[in-house]
Order: structure tokens, then sequence, then C-alpha cells
């Protein structure tokens, strides 16, 4: 455990409060008994001020996410059919040891309604918690920013925002089939952010094999889907019955 006055140093210059440290130090130096009262008076302060930046920050984080809504762990049904309970372990390992902090991205891979958007909804905002900068956004709307961004002359620097993220999350994608040109867009986004080892999220309803439907060709399918899945948990969704219309019943019976 360390000294408190070690301790209040560490935070003091952790708020970039360095004339404040420098006080401290003297005080420390010319009077230690008068600096143990002083300590006792200023590290609840600081505490305070430490706890009041972090809330702002996971404020402003979650609000940067554009999660349109926010979907937790604790909302979910793992006992909603055999493929969640057998994904359970494993998904919560990757929510608690943080898939930034280990660089570890997921797929989700599922027909509609099953769950996969709020699973992949609940990682953001965990990692938005933590404080990390994160981005949520459909593969349609990525597409359309990239093409635009091509478009008129600013691609480096929608890509750059795009690797910049701690935690990208990307729902529905190979939805719908993509242009020669927005497959190779996708591409240079994937590969930035393979290259800088940050971890990407995707929700599909395809399962790998068939992408080269979707971004015309093999090679550049097995090319997406080596980078996304070569540090990677993999989470298959299956079963008939929609998660979504299961809650929503759920949700019902209990507001009757």
């Amino acid at each position: 455990m360390k000294p408190p006055e070690t301790d209040l140093l560490e935070k003091l210059k952790g708020l970039h409060l360095n004339e404040f440290c420098h006080l401290i130090e003297n005080i420390l130096r010319d009077d230690p008994q008068k600096a143990v009262d002083v300590i006792k008076v200023i590290a609840p302060m600081v505490e305070a001020e430490l706890s009041s930046r972090k809330e702002g920050t996971v404020r402003r984080r979650i609000r940067e996410a554009q999660l349109v809504r926010i979907q937790t762990v604790d909302a979910f049904d793992f006992e909603f059919n055999e493929s969640t309970r057998k994904l359970k372990r494993r998904y919560l390992k990757l929510l608690q040891s943080g898939p930034v902090e280990h660089a570890m991205s997921a797929a989700f891979v599922g027909n509609s309604g099953l769950g996969k958007t709020h699973l992949a909804r609940a990682l953001a905002y965990n990692a938005c918690q933590r404080g990390h900068k994160v981005l949520f956004i459909p593969c349609a709307t990525l597409l359309n920013r990239l093409v635009t961004a091509e478009t008129t002359k600013t691609l480096d620097r929608e890509v750059k925002r795009l690797e910049s993220q701690a935690l990208l999350v990307i729902d529905e994608l190979a939805y719908l089939t993509m242009s020669h040109e927005e497959a190779n867009l996708f591409f240079q986004v994937i590969s930035r952010r393979h290259d800088r080892n940050r971890p990407t999220v995707i929700t599909t309803n395809k399962r790998f094999a068939e992408w080269n439907q979707v971004f015309h060709g093999d090679a550049t399918a097995h090319a997406i889907v080596d980078r996304l899945t070569e540090r990677a948990e993999i989470f298959f969704l299956e079963g008939k019955e929609s998660y979504r219309q299961k809650h929503r019943k759920g949700l019902e019976s209990t507001s009757s």
C-alpha cells in the first residue's frame, strides 16, 4: 500500500496540478507534521475531483459512441436458447477483461433477432464505462460515410477517425452486397485497424464462407475475414425464435 503522501502526489500529477504538487512537496520537506494534517484535508478533495472527471469522461464517451440506445449485459437473457447458454462464459470473460485492454476483437454471427446487436452494444457500453473512445455504427452508415469522404477528398481524415477509435463496433455487416468501391474502402478501415492492433466488433447474418458474395470475390473476402478474426472471439447465435420478440413479450407481461 502506498504512503498517503505518495498517493496524493501521484493523483495531483495525474490531474496536471503541478504547482499544487510542488507546494505539497515543500510542506513535506519543511514541516512533515503539518503535511500530515494538510494531506488529510486535501486527499478527499482530490478524490472528489478525480471521480467527477471520470464521470464526465464516461458521459462524453457514451455520447460520442452513438449507441442510439443503451443495452447492458445485465439485461440480456443468456438462458434464451442453447447457443446463448454456450457462449455466456466466453462472452462474460471478454466483457470483464476488456476487448480494448487485450486487443481482442469479436464477431457475432447469426440470423436476425437473436441478440447479436444487444451483445455488441453491451461491449461498447462497457468500454465507454472504462473511459475508452468507442464508435458504434451500422455498416450501411459506415459505407456511406466512406464513399462520401472519397468523393469530397476527405477519405484519409475519415479513415484516421475510424482508425483512432479504441473500439469500433460495426453492426449488420454483410447484410447487403457491397460495390467494388465500397469493399475496397471497407478493407482500408479494417486493414488500418488491424495494423494498429485495435479491436473491431461486428455483427453479421452471414457465415464467413458466404462473404465472397458480399465483397465481390474470394481474395477481398479472405483478406477481411483474416484480419477480423486473427485475434477474436467468434460467437455463433442460432435458433428460430426471435430474442427481440421474446424480450418484448416479457416487458409487456411485466407491465400488464
